[in-house]
């Protein structure tokens, strides 16, 4: 589970604020980031190399905006690694073939953005393995001929569509060839059902995690337990997962109840519910938890708030993408689960003591920083250190799904 993961290797820490916008495949799966931090470029990659982008981008793709003086000059060496796409615009001048095909030669990608279907793109797109197309750049009726024109004149190019707000979008564009999208689609709901039932395993995890919140006593929630045996299964083998420290076998429920502890428990809970609802969501719902694990942690380490507050500002941050998972209006979820009325109130959009944490942290999430660091600096949260907890909370849901891979 992820409050038993292993903590990450630090990198060496920066004071620049490193940012990161989801890349997702056109399975729904969260293929990598964007990773942006503030120019000029050589201050940027420092502060990428401390972000320890080129160790993502070993298995994951990491997609960086570098300028023309980058490539020319060699600043983006340090962030070479197999999966580092350089993303290039086209619109700032000064591209040519000599320096793009030395940055090919030293095993870089590159992602063109700002194209044409004008000849002298012809020889640049050539030598791309993306193209960034801006869906708000263009009519609908251009952007569709745009994209076919490139798919059929570039059949080994990768289309990128960045800008997507919405999952009719996404699709839309998927249907037009798209092979990647970026944008905060992949947070919103997607045709929300009011009358929408959920599933009896997710039903078991609120019960569970309401007989939690509540302190109810262990054999109330060991029979509620029971009923599922896709439950009973999972809490088992997270009470066996190596860092439970066991020697023995745990081989019962009161067991695995007790060895877990209720915190360890809720927390566990709260991830499962991300995980429950198999068959065509499955990629979806684990990009979704990869965000959530990130929001959540970085919440509940940015302050130093007594540790009961942070333990609810982490579920904050895993319950306030519960609506966009599970399809069903906010406000149904909420009148289902026992939680406190500061949790409450901020799931419902309703100013409370929660809501600046959770408002600074989707800030960031939009790179919108300077007005992040505003409601930061009214918190009393240390800025200076509020670029290394990003990074940590970064790294530390990397970590969480590799030790809980649903496969």
């Amino acid at each position: 589970m992820p409050a038993s993961a292993p903590a990450a290797v630090a990198p060496p820490e920066s004071k620049v604020m490193v940012t990161r916008a989801e890349i997702v495949d056109d399975r729904h799966r969260l293929s990598g980031y964007r990773f942006s931090a503030p120019p000029p470029d050589a201050a940027m990659i420092d502060a990428l190399v401390a972000a320890d982008v080129p160790g993502f981008a070993q298995s994951r793709m990491a997609m960086v905006q570098i300028g023309v003086e980058a490539v020319a000059e060699n600043l983006y060496l340090p962030l070479l690694a197999p999966n580092t796409v350089f993303l290039l615009d086209r619109r700032a001048g000064g591209l040519s073939e000599a320096p793009l095909s030395a940055l090919r030669a030293a095993g870089g990608k590159l992602a063109l953005r700002g194209v044409a279907l004008e000849a002298d793109d012809a020889p640049l797109l050539a030598l791309c393995d993306f193209v960034i197309l801006y869906l708000n750049e263009h009519t609908l009726a251009e952007f569709q001929i745009l994209s076919k024109q490139l798919r059929l004149r570039y059949p080994g190019l990768k289309l990128v569509v960045d800008g997507v707000e919405s999952w009719d979008e996404q699709r839309m564009c998927a249907s037009w060839g798209a092979n990647y999208f970026m944008g905060h689609f992949l947070t919103t709901t997607d045709k929300v059902d009011p009358d929408a039932k959920i599933d009896q395993s997710r039903m078991t995890s609120i019960e569970l995690l309401n007989l939690l919140r509540t302190d109810a006593e262990l054999p109330a929630m060991i029979e509620v337990a029971k009923r599922d045996p896709g439950m009973t299964y999972q809490v088992l083998q997270w009470a066996n997962a190596p860092s439970s420290g066991q020697a023995t076998k745990v081989t019962s429920l009161q067991q695995a109840f007790m060895v877990l502890g209720r915190n360890q428990l809720y927390r566990g809970l709260t991830v499962s519910m991300f995980r429950l609802g198999g068959g065509a969501t499955r990629e979806r719902d684990e990009s979704l938890l990869e965000v959530a694990l990130t929001r959540a942690r970085f919440l509940e380490t940015c302050s130093t708030l007594p540790q009961a507050r942070r333990d609810e500002l982490f579920l904050v941050g895993l319950l306030s993408l519960f609506d966009a998972l599970l399809g069903v209006p906010m406000a149904n979820l909420v009148g289902k689960m026992h939680l406190s009325d500061d949790i409450r109130d901020v799931l419902l959009g309703t100013e409370g003591v929660y809501s600046p944490y959770l408002m600074m942290v989707m800030l960031l999430e939009r790179d919108k920083v300077g007005r992040a660091m505003g409601i930061a600096e009214t918190l009393e949260i240390d800025i200076n250190g509020l670029p290394a907890v990003g990074q940590a909370a970064f790294e530390w849901a990397q970590e969480s799904m590799q030790h809980t891979s649903a496969d």
